[in-house]
């Protein structure tokens, strides 16, 4: 019986080296699968590839549409055609109509004071509106910085 008891002795620890050799052996095949994983690129989630077809076809559309508008801006007979000049607004602004004066003061003046006592204006309360001295944006008096260009009113 000992000799049954000695010979299984062995065997259990047999058993168990090659349990170790296993997990070992394991543990080195989930290591390089990591690396060769985190060496491609990975495969992204149906989720992600649903966003990103959507992230496609918004591209595909903003293309189309930028290539119709060239395509009518050269069938207008623009011959030089720069869309780099496009962006620049003040190169491509067209003048705008002219100002008329303003009205003489003594026939706008009768009219004007019942419109005036009628409404007050904010100006009465607040004072006048001020003239940024950077961008000669007209703003509201009650501002202390430029609606524009957010530039201080005292510079």
């Amino acid at each position: 019986m000992e000799r049954l008891a000695k010979g299984l002795k062995l065997e259990n620890e047999e058993l168990e080296k090659l349990k170790s050799e296993v997990n070992g052996m394991e543990h080195d095949l989930m290591q390089r699968r990591l690396r060769r994983v985190s060496c491609t690129t990975s495969i992204p989630t149906p989720d992600e590839m649903t966003r990103l077809r959507s992230m496609n076809r918004q591209l595909q559309i903003n293309v189309d549409c930028t290539q119709k508008e060239i395509d009518l801006l050269q069938s207008r007979g623009i011959g030089n055609f720069d869309p780099k000049a496009m962006s620049n607004f003040y190169d491509n602004i067209e003048p705008g109509p002219v100002v008329p004066p303003k009205p003489c003061k003594k026939d706008h003046q009768s009219s004007s004071k019942q419109a005036v006592r009628s409404q007050p204006r904010d100006e009465d309360f607040e004072g006048a509106p001020w003239n940024c001295d950077s961008c000669t944006f007209l703003n509201h008096p009650a501002l202390n910085r430029c609606e524009q260009c957010e530039m201080p009113r005292y510079a």
